[in-house]
């Protein structure tokens, strides 16, 4: 996240820290190191705006002053441990805002060392993750209401412990308690956490009308909770109960089930984000209440996906296993509408659910399939269908069906959708384990994303690519450090005097663990975790390196172009990295080139017309790589001011072919006119040769000519010419 470690003494450390942090629009401050109590030499204006401190107030304190009544003494402690450890650390916590509001702080801490290595300062990060962790409360809650509801199932119980969590895990100091709707149409009070129940029954603040329907769904207020008995008074005051926010309780037709109750000491305000907890907890409630008698329904609720109504992943694994233990074997299949992260983004999450849900309910209408198939969702994008045994021709019929239901429009958000799925096939029986044949089928689920096909059946190949690739990721880190990587360098030649005018740098990478790695596996691994942009400087870095030193010697010099990958062509840093390189190795653009494939055209044609004409009125040159082989389009050609085009390899090999021989006579004729050099790549025959001479091809490289070869074979090269 930071450059631990800055070449500056801690005098200059420390308004440099405290700039950096003025610019951040989230919660910084700037801590001491070196005082024991860790204070607060510095913070920033939304530090002080998610704590509701003033700067001065904050100054010279530390985060003692944010703790309260509900911040545990053993977060808080952790938290100074971590801070006198001088490691960087996350941590959550409990902490109050000066107006006594509780909220939950995200901390992330930083030591920043100065020159010498000290860390005399930690930069402190703080956000407000309130939200998350009360949604975390109620996920939490809800799951130990579940394990209640099917161990024991009375009613009491079970809103008892609603109130009793709800006072533990909350952050404000409240009381609850929960009113029911009995058989008479009576509020009775059922359960209350820490209150007496005495005192709820006697309090009797809420009524209801002549009808159990018809309430709407706001949060009622009660400022008076004064009662005509004494007793009473004197335990509101023991508690110091002021007032009450309840929320009604409503079954889905909206008929009135009750009242949660929150009671509020002193004069302590509820804030929006209070409701709205009440809000979001209200169903919890409501649905415990709702089923809290019918264990049959409860565990019906457990195997069934709620906001679709379709049977859950375990509903479907259970039923998985009872046909295995019957010995029945079959297929696996895994499907995703493609659209569905889409609709999500477009409409909302519920909407995406409704969509797997209108699917389902699409092929479950096929009545003949309906007693050979299990089914349940299997994710958020994803639901799963075992189908018993039935030849290969059975399979793709039924496969076959179920694409056929995207032929007509699904409607979302009262919008007709066309969709289109993709299904990853695996099989099923009693010899192979049932998380083996799901694996199997959700990692055909991936590669028919990956090959962009609509199914995909498991191959046992699969799972050696995929070690594979993990392996290269784990070591790509290492051969990064540990400059694992070098460069070949393969001659360009000029095709009418055999003289060599340049040169291509290529990447090759030997690791220590895994051997010789191809570029055609890292690459694309690099690009997909980030680390392309590092290969490539290091490459840049090595090449620039070489011709420095060969400038510094006064010796033959000829230009080299480095590849660059798209990914790091269009990163915001790519100039930058290019230009302050090039700068510090003091290469005159004469020596240095950079190449890009075809396909950065395709990302962002104004960009990439932007980043290359900032390098090319700075005299670097760049050539268009693989020309031919991926998304060639004249009208992007003749926009970017590419100085040479490189024909891909493929039509090289077939140019013996006379439709290809045309293409390739094609291509260099079109880069004359429009004023590039034209390089044939890949050339390894006499023949060849001959031809690319012929219909007027300059340059050419290939095994023909040279192989690519080690840095000190081509200087050897150089010298020899």
């Amino acid at each position: 996240m930071y450059n631990t470690k800055m070449p500056l003494t801690k005098d200059e450390l420390f308004p440099f820290l405290c700039n950096i942090s003025e610019q951040f629009h989230i919660g910084m401050a700037i801590i001491n190191l070196e005082k024991s109590d860790f204070p607060f030499v510095y913070v920033n204006e939304a530090f002080t705006t998610l704590t509701g401190y003033l700067q001065n107030e904050l100054i010279g304190k530390n985060f003692d002053l944010l703790t309260g009544i509900n911040t545990s003494m053993e977060h808080y402690g952790e938290l100074i441990y971590n801070i006198a450890g001088k490691s960087p650390f996350e941590k959550n916590i409990l902490q109050y805002q000066k107006d006594g509001t509780a909220f939950w702080n995200h901390i992330t801490c930083q030591p920043i060392k100065d020159y010498e290595g000290i860390s005399s300062y930690a930069l402190i990060h703080c956000k407000d993750i309130t939200e998350q962790m009360l949604s975390k409360m109620l996920s939490k809650l809800e799951h130990e209401v579940y394990i209640e509801l099917e161990e024991n199932g009375e009613l009491k119980n079970i809103l008892q412990l609603i109130t009793e969590k709800v006072e533990k895990y909350y952050i404000r100091d409240i009381f609850c308690a929960i009113h029911v709707v009995n058989q008479e149409r009576n509020l009775v009070a059922i359960a209350s956490g820490s209150l007496p129940l005495s005192l709820i029954k006697d309090l009797n603040h809420l009524e209801i009308g002549g009808s159990t329907t018809g309430y709407n769904e706001s949060v009622v207020y009660i400022n008076d909770l004064s009662i005509k008995s004494n007793n009473s008074n004197k335990l509101i005051k023991k508690y110091n109960l002021t007032s009450c926010w309840s929320k009604p309780i409503f079954t889905n037709e909206k008929a009135l089930l009750g009242y949660f109750s929150i009671y509020i000491k002193g004069e302590m305000q509820l804030r929006q984000a209070d409701i709205e907890f009440l809000k979001k907890l209200s169903p919890i409630v409501a649905l415990s209440m709702k089923y809290v008698k019918q264990k049959q329904e409860l565990k019906k609720l457990a195997f069934f996906d709620v906001t679709t109504g379709i049977p859950n992943y375990n509903n479907f694994y259970t039923s998985l296993v009872l046909w295995v233990d019957e010995k029945i074997n079959g297929s696996l299949l895994l499907i995703q509408p493609n659209e569905y992260s889409s609709i999500v983004d477009l409409y909302g999450r519920k909407f995406g659910d409704e969509l797997i849900g209108q699917i389902v309910n699409r092929f479950l209408s096929m009545n003949e399939l309906n007693e050979k198939i299990i089914y349940g969702r299997f994710s958020t994008t994803s639901f799963i269908l075992g189908v018993k045994q039935t030849d290969v021709d059975n399979l793709n019929y039924f496969i076959k069906q179920i694409l056929q239901i995207t032929s007509t429009p699904f409607t979302i958000a009262d919008r007709e959708i066309f969709i289109t799925l993709r299904i990853g096939v695996s099989y099923f029986n009693e010899h192979l384990t049932i998380d083996e044949s799901i694996r199997r089928a959700d990692t055909a689920l991936t590669n028919s994303r990956l090959q962009n096909t609509v199914v995909s059946y498991f191959e046992m190949g699969t799972d050696e690519r995929i070690q594979r690739e993990l392996n290269i990721l784990n070591q790509l880190q290492f051969g990064l450090k540990n400059e694992e990587f070098t460069v070949h360098l393969q001659p360009k030649i000029n095709l009418k005097t055999d003289e060599i005018e340049g040169f291509e740098a290529l990447a090759r990478w030997h690791s220590p663990v895994l051997g010789h790695v191809s570029p055609a596996e890292f690459i694309p691994i690099a690009e997909k975790s980030g680390k392309i942009n590092e290969v490539d400087i290091l490459i840049l870095r090595k090449v620039l390196r070489f011709q420095n030193l060969r400038l510094s010697k006064g010796l033959k010099m000829i230009p080299i172009a480095v590849n660059i990958s798209p990914v790091h062509f269009y990163s915001e840093s790519f100039v930058n990295d290019f230009l302050t390189l090039v700068e510090e190795y003091k290469i005159t653009p004469d020596y240095i080139k950079i190449e890009v494939t075809e396909s950065v055209e395709l990302f962002d044609l104004k960009k990439a017309k932007e980043i290359l004409l900032e390098l090319k009125k700075l005299g670097y040159e760049s050539s268009i790589d693989d020309f031919g082989v991926g998304f060639s389009s004249l009208s992007y050609l003749q926009q970017l001011p590419f100085s040479e085009i490189k024909i891909d390899r493929s039509f090289i090999n077939n140019i013996n072919n006379h439709d290809m021989h045309a293409v390739v006579q094609t291509i260099v004729q079109l880069a004359e006119k429009l004023r590039m050099d034209v390089v044939a790549e890949g050339i390894e025959t006499s023949e060849q040769y001959s031809i690319l001479q012929k219909i007027g091809c300059k340059s050419g490289q290939g095994y023909y000519f040279h192989k690519p070869m080690p840095l000190e074979e081509a200087e050897n090269l150089l010298d020899s010419i």
